[in-house]
């Protein structure tokens, strides 16, 4: 668990230079680090609807949880933050996620609503957990002329798993067996510190359960071809739908980040996927646009503590966040996010 103090700005395109002028004297990083970050959002497919009954407390809270990965493609590398994105005449396109062979690190993490109270700053709780992926299918099934020729899925291609990295000096390790092991069981594991190997289960892929239309369409882009024509499901994806999770949404994000003692500052632009009728099925990436159209960069001012902090530890980072509030007053304001815009439980946001 890390508890985090949180405060948020935006500013326009045109006080970008500015801010990153002024940022790079009061922190002395010259060159601060980019960031550049690929999300999915999911939802669990079973959703707990409660029963409330007069006298009666329902403690059982099921969240949103986001999947995170680093956008590393000629894209994210090439993209200029101090020129703004004008709509309809920039063509960003990023390459399918789910095309290459290649190790990706995701951090799936589920936050908590923040804190009730007048306080100076946001403060809140979020679990995470990063994992080792290799991009593999672990199953396939026929596409439609397949199926109508009457052939079998085909049950022998088999992924490579996935292995669970925890923040840990517990070298201990436990190995799950998709077939012994449940995802309700490996939700409620408490074994934090533990090194875990989850490997994919030997047989076709469920592909009945609901999954974003958008990821459909990428998913079904990514095919095996040859005689059998075979679709293959990323296992990735499947972990997650065994997990009970279902892809609802997804977004990039570029910018930059900076340091200042304790406190992170990011700036950055959130692109969300654009799909053009015109774009042909030959198309092997995908086109993206701003989120925020105006071309505004959101800022995040932060500083994030281990599950064993103090009260002592959180007030001292509070006074450092309104300090430095007070130092950036006349460049951009930093404000507490509201309370309800950061609410991620399901229930509430159905």
């Amino acid at each position: 668990m890390v508890h985090q103090l949180l405060l948020c700005s935006s500013i326009p395109q045109s006080n970008y230079i500015q801010t990153v002028s002024t940022l790079q004297a009061l922190t002395g990083v010259l060159h601060p680090q980019d960031i550049a970050t690929y999300t999915l959002l999911t939802k669990p497919h079973n959703v707990f609807k409660p029963k409330f009954e007069p006298g009666k407390v329902n403690q059982i809270e099921q969240f949103y949880m986001r999947c995170t990965t680093t956008w590393n493609d000629t894209a994210a590398s090439e993209l200029n933050l101090s020129k703004p994105i004008m709509k309809g005449k920039s063509d960003i396109r990023v390459e399918r996620l789910f095309s290459g062979k290649q190790v990706k690190h995701w951090t799936l993490q589920i936050s908590d609503i923040p804190n009730a109270g007048k306080n100076p700053v946001s403060a809140h709780n979020f679990f995470e957990s990063t994992l080792v992926h290799h991009h593999t299918a672990s199953g396939g099934v026929r596409t439609d002329n397949a199926k109508q020729s009457g052939h079998k899925p085909n049950d022998e291609t088999k992924g490579n798993g996935i292995e669970e990295k925890k923040m840990s000096n517990n070298n201990d390790k436990v190995k799950f067996d998709d077939d012994t092991k449940t995802a309700e069981q490996l939700q409620n594991s408490e074994h934090e510190n533990d090194l875990m190997e989850i490997d994919p289960p030997e047989v076709t892929p469920r592909l009945d359960k609901t999954i974003d239309v958008d990821l459909k369409t990428e998913i079904a882009n990514e095919t095996t071809k040859g005689e059998s024509e075979v679709e293959t499901k990323d296992s990735f994806l499947e972990f997650l739908e065994e997990l009970g999770y279902d892809v609802v949404s997804q977004y990039w994000q570029r910018g930059i980040r900076f340091f200042y003692g304790d406190i992170v500052i990011d700036i950055f632009k959130i692109f969300v996927r654009d799909d053009d009728p015109s774009q042909t099925s030959n198309d092997t990436r995908l086109q993206i646009k701003l989120l925020d159209e105006s071309n505004a960069f959101q800022i995040k001012a932060y500083i994030n503590y281990p599950k064993d902090y103090s009260v002592d530890i959180v007030n001292q980072g509070t006074k450092e966040l309104v300090k430095l509030k007070e130092l950036l007053n006349n460049l951009f304001e930093l404000e507490v996010p509201e309370r309800q815009y950061m609410d991620s439980r399901v229930i509430r946001n159905t």
